[in-house]
């Protein structure tokens, strides 16, 4: 019987020891950044293009299709030059079909005077008449014609688009057969490649502390991962902070990608959490922070977002190590296996 009640208790026992067991997950592997202060530490960064400076957007004033297209992308452009000509394709067949008909009709005009030059030495007077009053009939719709004409090329002619500065064009012109819509299309834009520019949307938040600071340093990393060795300098419009780099020799390829880092901002009283580290819901925003190893969740407050990063309102402090990789397996609690930290 005392054997018996053994082996009954270890039976039980065992549900117990086998539960236990699973709930020892394996650690979840992580990549984690610290919360920042704005210091003089801090590195803004942004994605971005390498485009051309000093640009100049040029829309279609009217809609239609492109019907030509008269420069080489890339090719320098002169102020004045023709770029393009807009125009309904249907329009440009009808010209087409009305210049042959006149051709036609100057045919047969040159034909019937030689017939009435030799009616007049043969033929009665009413032959000559007649054949008179067809040519000023003929006369007459071809002068029509010829006016018709010449209205369709003048509104033909609206539609030719010219450069309205010297320059090099951007890398998304409109392509022949391309439809467009009057004062919406963009057809080309038209700048500088010395020096170069990257153009990045910046908050109002951003855009108060690069203005009030006095020794921004300006690096770009380029899409082969090498430092570009020229230092870009900062000019901000409305939202948008133009970074101007030196391009010699034109090594800066426009259309190229290129990160943008942005060094020298200070104050003191501004966090940044990493953007990637923003986890969203419903109704509130979230981190997951490591806390000795573990999973915690942290409601947090944003403000503007400043480069690759967001103002932290509440919620952080400097120095929390957010996760911003390996999220597909987290909930509170989820041991860490933390691969690096920034």
């Amino acid at each position: 019987m005392k054997k018996f009640l053994t082996i009954l208790f270890s039976l039980l026992l065992f549900p117990i020891f086998l539960i236990t067991g699973c709930s020892n997950e394996p650690p979840v592997a992580v990549k984690t950044e610290k919360v920042l202060p704005l210091d003089d530490k801090a590195i803004l960064t942004h994605e971005g293009t390498i485009s051309l400076s000093s640009e100049i957007k040029i829309f279609s004033p009217i809609s239609g299709n492109v019907l030509e297209k008269y420069f080489e992308d890339g090719s320098e452009i002169e102020e004045g030059q023709k770029l393009f000509k807009i125009g309904i394709r249907e329009d440009n067949t009808e010209l087409l079909q009305k210049k042959a008909a006149l051709a036609e009709s100057m045919t047969t005009l040159a034909r019937k005077i030689s017939e009435l030059q030799n009616a007049e030495k043969n033929s009665s007077a009413q032959e000559v008449a007649d054949r008179k009053f067809d040519i000023e009939n003929l006369q007459a719709e071809i002068t029509e014609s010829r006016e018709l004409i010449q209205q369709m090329e003048e509104e033909m002619l609206s539609g030719i688009i010219h450069a309205p500065k010297s320059g090099r064009p951007g890398v998304n012109a409109a392509q022949i057969g391309a439809t467009v819509i009057a004062n919406e299309t963009l057809l080309a834009t038209i700048g500088n490649v010395q020096p170069a520019a990257v153009k990045l949307e910046i908050s109002e938040a951003e855009k108060k502390i690069l203005s009030a600071s006095d020794a921004l340093k300006v690096s770009m990393k380029l899409d082969d991962g090498t430092t570009y060795p020229h230092e870009g300098a900062v000019k901000i419009f409305g939202d948008t902070a133009e970074i101007y780099f030196d391009n010699p020799a034109e090594r800066l390829k426009i259309g190229s990608p290129a990160r943008v880092e942005i060094s020298g901002v200070k104050n003191a009283n501004v966090l940044l959490v990493p953007e990637g580290a923003i986890r969203k819901n419903d109704v509130e925003n979230f981190v997951y922070t490591d806390d000795n190893k573990k999973a915690a969740v942290k409601k947090i407050s944003l403000g503007d977002k400043i480069g690759a990063y967001f103002i932290v309102k509440d919620g952080l402090k400097a120095g929390e190590a957010v996760i911003v990789e390996g999220f597909e397996n987290l909930r509170e609690g989820t041991p860490l296996e933390v691969a690096n930290t920034k």
